[in-house]
Formats: structure tokens, C-alpha cells, sequence
């Protein structure tokens, strides 16, 4: 006796309408590519698909530690070691 599950994947498998419409749907749920694409198109994919530079913490926090800078040369100045 065969489960639904099992039944659910031969489906699937089979070239049928039905089941490049579940695996396009599948794939659009879960965030992947839902049609078969080239290699250029995948290229821009992956480009696309990159955190923004604004929203990446390496881009936007280069700062330098200015509060701290300043609380350390206080301190070396109350020392007479920093003008």
C-alpha cells in the first residue's frame, strides 16, 4: 500500500502539466527559481539576490568609533599625556 506522499512525488516527476505547475508553485514558495533559466539569467539572479549595500552592516557601520575616541583622548589629556 503506498502512501499519498509517495503518489504526491512519482507525480511529480512524471513531464506532465500539472507537475511543472506544482514545481513552479513549490519553487515559488520557497524563494527559488520558478522557471528554467540560462546561465545569463541566473547570472543577474545571483546578482539581484545579494543583500543591498545600504542594508549590509560591512557598507553602512565604517565609521570610526568617534565616542569612544573622544572619551579616550579626555582621559589621556586629565593624564597630560595628549594635548
Amino acid at each position: 500500500m503506498a502512501s499519498r506522499f509517495y503518489k504526491y512525488a512519482n507525480i511529480v516527476k512524471n513531464d506532465t502539466s500539472y507537475a511543472r505547475r506544482m514545481t513552479r508553485l513549490s519553487n515559488s514558495i520557497f524563494g527559488e527559481i520558478t522557471r528554467p533559466t540560462t546561465s545569463k539569467s541566473m547570472k543577474v539572479v545571483k546578482i539581484l539576490s545579494i543583500q543591498p549595500h545600504d542594508k549590509n552592516p560591512m557598507y553602512t557601520h565604517w565609521y570610526p568609533r568617534h565616542v569612544e575616541t573622544h572619551q579616550l583622548t579626555a582621559k589621556l589629556r586629565e593624564y597630560g599625556l595628549y594635548r
